[in-house]
């Protein structure tokens, strides 16, 4: 079990491990700590820098200051953000085009299918989270006027999770033998996973380096980042964060059909790549660099409105 560290002393153990405090003074990183950041996930971001293997600094970081840290940090705070309004925007561009697909569905009156959608396994639990939304202030109007299972397609979107929303527009794709809305559907599983950690403040670009994607990207993905190169796409995209920003991107250029929503989003993205290499270039760490660079020419190919 670790022992709970005071300032100095988290400052003191950083030390140990290597990070150095060239670019920024410890009396500043302790401020920091103290002001602006908490020790436990500032220091996450450790996970994208390598370790000497031996010799004399054998366990140590290479290469790495505090001010590494701080830069990433910032950098990942500005990447939430966008990443949260690109995931509300494909929700809301996904719900647009399976309310337009239910329009055409000449058997279908809106209504039938969601009592068919809740009667499933998939959807058996949907209505008790819904009841227990019926006090909300931006909910329950829409919920109390409905009959407790008689809610049309169209309200029914309105007062279900984004994880719920999913598992209708999968029921929906196969009622419709729709292979548009089930691609949409394998996107935007990766997109929630985006969602939810942005949502809950979670780290993104801490750990760029690992974890081994085992789920090939989509053809049309790889198709859309040929001029990338396949080396470079098949390096990057098996790991699985890189995976899932790139399959937003993708998702909202698909999705999205409004051309002033993407250039707004495009606009906020490149000042998003502007920023990664304001500070430090990271030549130093050839596969941090690399990565960036990655999503920075992804941003260019996959957002920019043409």
């Amino acid at each position: 079990m670790k022992p709970k560290l005071n300032l100095v002393e988290q400052v003191s153990y950083l030390k140990d491990k290597g990070i150095k405090f060239e670019k920024v003074s410890e009396e500043d990183a302790a401020h920091y700590l103290s002001h602006s950041n908490y020790y436990y996930k500032l220091t996450s971001y450790r996970k994208n820098f390598e370790k000497y293997t031996f010799g004399p600094n054998a366990g140590k970081y290479i290469c790495l200051d505090f001010a590494h840290l701080i830069d990433l940090a910032i950098l990942d705070s500005y990447l939430r953000i966008l990443v949260l309004e690109m995931a509300l925007n494909i929700e809301h561009y996904s719900k647009l085009k399976l309310l337009h697909t239910l329009e055409n569905q000449d058997n279908e009156d809106g209504y039938s299918i969601i009592q068919d959608f809740i009667s499933t396994e998939a959807g058996a639990n949907i209505l008790n989270s819904i009841q227990n939304k019926s006090t909300s202030i931006y909910s329950g109007d829409i919920i109390s006027h409905f009959e407790e299972d008689q809610y049309p397609l169209w309200a029914f979107i309105e007062i279900i999770s984004f994880g719920d929303y999913l598992r209708l527009l999968k029921f929906c794709a196969d009622r419709w033998n729709s292979r548009d809305l089930i691609n949409d559907f394998y996107l935007m599983k990766d997109v929630k996973a985006l969602r939810n950690a942005s949502a809950h403040n979670n780290c993104i670009l801490n750990d760029l380096l690992s974890k081994v994607e085992t789920r090939r990207p989509s053809y049309e993905i790889s198709r859309e980042l040929n001029e990338i190169g396949r080396s470079a796409n098949q390096r990057h995209l098996r790991k699985t964060r890189i995976k899932q920003l790139i399959t937003l991107f993708y998702s909202h250029k698909k999705i999205v059909t409004s051309s002033g929503v993407k250039e707004n989003i495009y606009e906020k993205a490149s000042e998003f790549s502007n920023r990664m290499f304001e500070n430090f270039d990271y030549s130093f760490n050839e596969s941090l660099k690399s990565s960036l660079n990655y999503l920075s020419r992804a941003i260019e190919i996959l957002l920019k409105v043409s």
